[in-house]
């Protein structure tokens, strides 16, 4: 059975106001994960650990900012491995990273030496992608291809959200073969079919979900984790719709 974990970025405002009551809400639905988007409460380690435990909901990781590697990542990483989690990771660059070649190498170098921190805390650092990872450059990689080369593969990893490389016209199907198993966590978001392309309840848009799934499963993705950065039903109601969606379609799997 596939392992679907909900971005709290999700239920951000929920979230903000109960924490814990957002978290038994997304229990409830299904979710077997979650991964951090921001807040966590402002918990104690240990307390936030309990809770999720009695919830039966696994800690799968988070965010963090590119300029948290060079500030304080160290007592992250230890919290981050109290509260069980296997993955840690930026979800933004800067546009200092991004702007040739080399600012990409950089952002690459940076984030081995996050990876590289990491090691003795059992976690996988990886990078998320939006859509500005895939332009495209004379040599005909992506950025996202010149940073993951900058980088040890056995050190970082990447988060492909599907819905962004469908935004800048990349296959996510392709891009996630491309990847070639280096990509353990999947962002599952849809796209409505109008010209609007935005954001859609997953299994209601155009993404083609059977495609990520059957190829993500042979290329051993770890956790399919929803997120929704705006939703159509409401925080929790999207998160259910979502949810729904993909159990009522045997998404989940056997």
């Amino acid at each position: 059975m596939r392992k679907i974990a909900l971005q709290l970025y999700t239920v951000r405002e929920m979230a903000q106001k109960d924490f814990i009551g957002t978290l038994k809400q997304v229990a409830a639905i299904g979710y077997k994960g979650i991964e951090a988007g921001g807040t966590l409460g402002g918990l104690p380690v240990k307390e936030l650990r309990d809770i999720l435990d009695d919830l039966g909901l696994i800690f799968v990781g988070g965010h963090i900012g590119v300029n948290n590697i060079n500030h304080g990542l160290e007592e992250t990483l230890s919290d981050y491995a109290a509260l069980g989690a296997r993955y840690i990771g930026t979800a933004w660059l800067p546009e200092e990273y991004r702007k040739d070649i080399v600012s990409w190498q950089r952002a690459g170098r940076l984030m081995e030496k996050a990876a590289t921190m990491c090691i003795k805390h059992d976690l996988v650092f990886f990078h998320h992608n939006h859509n500005m990872e895939f332009v495209k450059y004379d040599d005909g990689r992506y950025g996202f291809d010149v940073l993951l080369d900058a980088t040890d593969p056995y050190l970082v990893k990447a988060e492909l959200d599907v819905y962004w490389a469908k935004v800048a016209d990349v296959d996510p199907v392709a891009y996630l073969k491309h990847l070639n198993g280096r990509a353990p966590l999947v962002h599952i978001k849809d796209m409505t079919a109008d010209e609007s392309r935005t954001y859609e309840i997953v299994g209601a848009g155009v993404i083609d979900f059977p495609a990520i799934f059957a190829a993500g499963d042979q290329l051993d993705v770890d956790w399919y984790i929803v997120e929704q950065d705006q939703t159509p039903k409401g925080e929790i109601e999207s998160a259910r719709a979502s949810y729904n969606n993909i159990v009522a379609r045997g998404w989940l799997g056997k």
